[in-house]
């Protein structure tokens, strides 16, 4: 092969060149895609500052709530038949899990949130704009349900000292902030820490939210 020719089938075959196709599901159809989506979050999510374990069982127990919500949706980017990349989001009081649960011991209204599980992308297919439309498609999709006055998620949050910490990291903070999203540190979930992460500073989960109508 044309040495030219062979650096332009490699250039051409990286992730950043390639068509990707976004599409999405919703209400019903959300479930049929929920192994994959798991599976891509069991790996994706491995990474700082999330850390999970990389079992994609418990990343699908953690998603029952939208396998029966007839509100949720999932937004999925392809790479051919490949899945690369998803974002879900779904009514709180649709969810299974620890948001609701603090929500309600909190006193806190859940009818009027629409909650965004937090996108997941592999590293070769970021800086191409997903991140607004994973965003844009839950919003624009909570606002055609009607009944909801914000969205929100939930922002892994560690100690800036921790060991685990890669050099070069760098928060979404701004990011979010851009899409009008404003943190709420009255709303925090404490990460439980186990065997294997009690030597390590304390981590938790904290809420970022923006009203709906912003935008919408």
């Amino acid at each position: 092969m044309n040495p030219l020719t062979e650096v332009q089938s490699r250039h051409e075959s990286h992730p950043s060149q390639r068509s990707l196709t976004v599409s999405c599901r919703t209400g019903t159809e959300v479930a049929a895609v929920l192994d994959d989506v798991a599976r891509l979050r069991a790996n994706v999510l491995q990474a700082w500052p999330d850390l999970h374990d990389g079992d994609a069982r418990a990343e699908r127990a953690r998603l029952e709530g939208w396998a029966k919500s007839w509100r949720g949706i999932a937004v999925l980017v392809m790479d051919q038949a490949r899945l690369v990349g998803a974002a879900l989001g779904l009514p709180l009081e649709d969810e299974e899990g620890v948001v609701r649960d603090a929500f309600d011991a909190a006193g806190r209204a859940i009818a009027p949130v629409f909650l965004l599980a937090g996108s997941v992308l592999l590293p070769g297919y970021r800086g191409r704009g997903l991140g607004h439309r994973f965003f844009s498609e839950r919003e624009n999709h909570a606002h055609s349900l009607g009944g909801f006055e914000s969205t929100m998620f939930m922002a892994f949050e560690r100690d800036q000292d921790d060991p685990r910490r890669p050099p070069f990291w760098r928060s979404n903070e701004a990011f979010w902030r851009r899409r009008g999203y404003s943190r709420n540190d009255a709303l925090t979930l404490p990460l439980k820490a186990g065997p294997e992460t009690a030597a390590f500073p304390p981590a938790r989960q904290v809420a970022w939210a923006r009203p709906l109508e912003r935008g919408c």
